[in-house]
């Protein structure tokens, strides 16, 4: 399959996406959203604003500024995103010291905002899960928003995953942190395995499956003053009301649902295939065995999962490969140059992000010297 490449952003200003596992086009794949990072790179402060807005897929260099952000991280953004599909726009701000989220209709022109931080918005647009991006911030930096003052408690019981009407703005506890750890220490095995006496814990990457029934968060921990690595974490599963959590697998990275009981994730060694059981991950196997040797970010173009994308992140040259899990067949259909620094907290990830129906993607590059967003056009029949 060939794959057609367009620069959909230019400079001067940088531009980006949020993440790659962020719904950044819309329902007809016809608009990407993102935002404009400062150049040059810094760390940002609680003050520092970006813009938000969006590009028409017809018209590469036109963007569409709808408003501005004072909470952003370098690796994702204000989590700019689309709310079912669209026509509304919703991301993360600043206001009078409490993160909150912005919700603009495109269509009329509006916006308003809601009391609380949006991560992951459900399906059907009716309900977000929000995360502690504050408590992120102050135990690894460069995921959450700045702004707070030192580590807070170790486990605290009024931080965790929380579910947010996207009308009202009500929010109810999900998950809390001293439940999830109370949790771990109940399940067989884990308390000596994990050590994890003295460790302050938090919560990132919460992901909705397509049904909108269940959630994937990870749950992290570190020692204050000591290393850090993908190790210390664990990967969970959980009822969006709440019931039923599960512990899914440890030291996963870059977790993805393929459909309702199924996801794919990184662990050391490779891509695996797990299904979401009562008793904990169920390993189905590994995904492009031999050929995915680093912790790429990886997404499937199909609601069966027989073709991937992923990149081959850390690099100053990065690659963006699909794979066609039925036949084996790998390609590389892109090449991007100039990704410097290639790790660190300024680096650029290319972060894959498929439009709806898997016929367009946008990854953001560092190729032309700033951050900008690039759109790739499938040329041939649909996956």
């Amino acid at each position: 399959m060939t794959w057609r490449c367009t620069e959909l952003t230019s400079g001067p200003e940088a531009h980006a996406h949020s993440y790659y596992d962020i719904p950044v086009f819309d329902g007809a794949g016809a608009r990407v959203a993102g935002w404009r990072p400062p150049a040059p790179d810094r760390h940002p402060g609680p003050e520092d604003a970006v813009e938000v807005g969006y590009v028409d897929v017809a018209r590469p260099g036109h963007w569409h500024r709808v408003g501005a952000s004072r909470a952003w991280s370098w690796q994702q953004g204000p989590l700019a995103q689309w709310v079912a599909g669209g026509p509304r726009l919703v991301w993360n701000d600043r206001e009078a010291g409490r993160i909150v989220a912005r919700v603009h209709d495109v269509a009329a022109g509006t916006t308003r905002t809601l009391p609380g931080q949006v991560y992951a918005v459900a399906p059907d647009g009716r309900t977000a899960l929000s995360l502690d991006l504050v408590r992120l911030d102050r135990l690894r930096p460069g995921y959450g928003y700045p702004g707070g003052a030192g580590p807070g408690p170790r486990q605290p019981s009024d931080v965790g995953v929380r579910a947010m009407d996207m009308e009202t703005g009500e929010s109810r506890m999900v998950l809390s942190l001293r439940d999830v750890v109370r949790l771990l220490d109940g399940h067989r095995g884990w308390r000596d395995r994990l050590r994890r006496t003295r460790m302050h814990y938090w919560f990132n990457h919460a992901k909705i499956a397509p049904g909108g029934a269940r959630f994937t968060v990870k749950l992290r921990w570190r020692r204050l003053g000591g290393p850090w690595s993908d190790a210390q974490g664990v990967s969970l599963t959980c009822g969006f009301d709440g019931s039923d959590p599960r512990l899914l697998a440890p030291a996963t990275s870059h977790v993805i649902w393929l459909d309702d009981a199924t996801l794919y994730y990184w662990r050391k060694g490779g891509l695996r295939l797990v299904r979401d059981a009562a008793a904990g991950g169920e390993d189905l196997g590994p995904l492009a065995e031999g050929l995915v040797t680093d912790n790429v970010h990886a997404r499937h173009l199909d609601a069966g999962g027989r073709h991937f994308v992923f990149d081959t992140p850390y690099r100053k040259e990065v690659a963006l490969l699909e794979w066609d899990r039925q036949t084996g067949a790998s390609e590389t259909i892109a090449r991007f140059a100039g990704h410097v620094p290639a790790r660190g907290p300024f680096r650029c990830d290319l972060h894959p992000c498929p439009s709806p129906d898997g016929r367009r993607m946008v990854v953001t590059s560092l190729r032309s010297g700033l951050r900008q967003m690039y759109l790739l056009e499938r040329e041939g029949p649909a996956p």
